[in-house]
């Protein structure tokens, strides 16, 4: 049960890649029959999460059409560009944290949230102003609030993204928001409703997922001081240190929905035409019929097969590079910059949200840093 909705969800591994391959599932919300009679308000707080019009809630041509035009943010060389400026928003947070050795601070709060927010606003084009909003209204869609939380929120958002609109048809820039103004300016295949809806899946995609699979990452390497040994020492490569944390420490636990077009069997259960399906990542990522006995152990020498942590088929994750580059950056500058880094809380408090997998601060203690360039 999610947020009092009753579904199916998918939580093996074999049958969530077969589910997310199979075109008798569909993502559009209209598929779904629940909604469409009006037993489901399209305020409840899940609902709302797919009650819109972008590349993630569409499927065949129109999900091409829509992934294609949001894809110029993501080509090989403009992320590659996005690295020196990763590298130095990483290397001017942890700066900052070592003008503090003595002190506890939240690596949540002071780490994690700056660097994506600002490595997000450098491909988008928002403001610093804009940052504590953005975190805001994405708290309450991740949160599951009641309806009328849902309903604040969803008019904050379509304020702001008009405002946002506005700024960049008069000013535009070199960023990926101007680029999805000018294709709608052009009436090269954007309608109003999708402009606005893609750019809200950027905002709630664009952060809060990143900023949360890092601070699941160092939580898990100070919980495995011997695994964090391995990659400190170079034993393992910080690149595979990153998917380990993909795999068994994700920060999507689980996404709506997938729905069917027709009556399927699934699983061993059939999911009837329109019934929703709701994607359970984290719950495959540890499946032992994949990834064997050992499966939810953190085990940087272990051989996995490809996990699930950035989503897989048509819909993966367009920044799954852009993720990978965030993190290593930070989990490798972190953990060289201060060796005696140490959790200052054995069980942080957990994010309250319904598909968010994260603590919600993760206060630590520094120790004294190395200096930039060991």
């Amino acid at each position: 049960m999610v947020a009092d909705l009753e579904v199916w969800a998918l939580t093996g591994d074999e049958e969530l890649r077969s589910a997310l391959n199979d075109p008798r599932f569909r993502r559009n919300w209209r598929t779904w029959k629940a909604l469409n009679a009006g037993q489901i308000p399209p305020d409840h707080p899940v609902a709302a999460m797919v009650h819109l019009d972008n590349m993630l809630t569409a499927d065949g041509d129109e999900h091409r059409r829509l992934r294609g035009l949001i894809s110029q943010a993501f080509t090989p060389r403009r992320i590659e560009a996005l690295r020196p400026a990763v590298e130095q928003i990483t290397g001017e947070l942890l700066d900052r944290l070592a003008e503090r050795p003595d002190a506890t601070v939240d690596l949540k709060e002071e780490l994690a949230y700056p660097l994506s927010i600002a490595v997000f606003s450098e491909l988008f084009g928002f403001e610093r102003s804009d940052h504590d909003r953005m975190r805001a209204m994405v708290a309450t869609a991740f949160s599951g609030g009641s309806p009328e939380e849902v309903r604040r929120m969803r008019a904050e958002v379509d304020a702001f993204l008009s405002e946002l609109v506005e700024v960049k048809r008069a000013h535009p820039g070199p960023d990926m928001t101007s680029a999805l103004v000018a294709a709608r300016e052009e009436g090269d295949r954007l309608s109003d409703a999708e402009l606005r809806d893609t750019l809200w899946l950027m905002v709630t995609a664009g952060f809060e997922t990143t900023a949360s699979a890092l601070v699941n990452g160092i939580r898990t390497l100070l919980d495995h001081r011997d695994q964090l040994a391995l990659a400190r020492t170079g034993k393992v490569a910080w690149p595979a240190v990153v998917e380990e944390v993909l795999r068994h420490s994700t920060s999507v636990a689980v996404l709506p929905f997938l729905f069917a077009g027709e009556d399927v069997e699934i699983g061993g259960v059939t999911v009837r035409e329109g019934e929703p399906l709701l994607l359970a990542y984290l719950a495959a990522n540890l499946d032992t019929r994949r990834y064997g006995e050992s499966a939810e152990e953190f085990d940087l020498t272990e051989e996995r097969p490809r996990h699930l942590g950035l989503g897989h088929g048509p819909h993966t994750c367009l920044g799954a590079a852009l993720a990978r580059m965030e993190l290593q950056t930070a989990m490798e500058g972190l953990f060289l910059r201060f060796p005696d880094l140490a959790l200052a809380e054995e069980r942080p408090q957990e994010l309250p949200s319904v598909f968010i997998h994260s603590p919600l601060t993760l206060p630590a203690r520094l120790g004294t840093a190395a200096s930039a360039s060991a």
